[in-house]
């Protein structure tokens, strides 16, 4: 089983006289940038948020969906919250946020559960002065900052509404559309590139002030990556 790794990329150093074409000029052969590089089956990163759904805008309109929150973790980062401080590390401080928007497919009813399936397009961003806002709430607030990275993705939500437990469970499958480098703490670093793809697991409940439809927390793994 292969591992997550930040790699990086080295370059032959060669004579520019005798090789003038190898000098390299694209960021994504900068040996200076750390990549985090998502292999199989292992985490890429965690993540806390909360979603808000929307009926149809109108006849023959799909129903909507937003999710947005932060990374509570990035694997081969360290300082992903502007603060040291456990008791402070949130939506305030995280360096790292998402923000999903998607167009429900359809909903199956099956027993006591509803099964529902959606498209969409996420972004990452990457913020050095985080003000992220999950109480008001504010979803704009986690989309300030540097677009990171983008993915087209799919997914299956399982869940089993009110009087039952209200419990969700999501499973996405996503796949990179573009990848932007950042600078952190003196460090250049890029997650991913176009192609790679990852998957998103979410286990959540409804939101017990009604503000949002439901708060939750998971994790990311690889499901492949492609050497450049």
């Amino acid at each position: 089983m292969r591992t997550i790794r930040i790699c990086n990329s080295f370059l032959l150093l060669v004579s520019l006289l005798s090789w003038p074409i190898l000098v390299p000029t694209a960021a994504s052969q900068d040996p200076n940038v750390k990549k985090i590089c998502a292999a199989e089956d292992q985490e890429l990163f965690e993540l806390v948020g909360q979603v808000k759904n929307a009926p149809p805008a109108g006849p023959g309109l799909p129903a909507t969906s937003v999710q947005y929150g932060y990374l509570s973790s990035v694997k081969g980062l360290e300082k992903v919250f502007s603060t040291d401080d456990p008791t402070q590390q949130n939506e305030k401080t995280a360096r790292f946020t998402f923000y999903n928007e998607s167009v429900t497919q359809r909903v199956i009813h099956h027993g006591s559960l509803l099964i529902i399936n959606r498209v969409g397009t996420s972004t990452i961003y990457f913020n050095d002065s985080p003000n992220g806002d999950l109480t008001t709430p504010n979803p704009d607030s986690f989309r300030s900052g540097k677009a990171i990275l983008t993915t087209s993705w799919r997914h299956q939500v399982i869940f089993e509404p009110a009087p039952l437990s209200g419990h969700f469970f999501v499973h996405f499958e996503n796949i990179i559309t573009s990848s932007e480098g950042f600078s952190m703490d003196g460090q250049e670093f890029r997650i991913g590139k176009v192609g790679d793809q990852f998957r998103v697991n979410l286990v959540g409940d409804p939101d017990p002030s009604g503000k949002v439809n439901g708060k939750f927390a998971g994790y990311a793994v690889g499901l492949s990556s492609h050497e450049n």
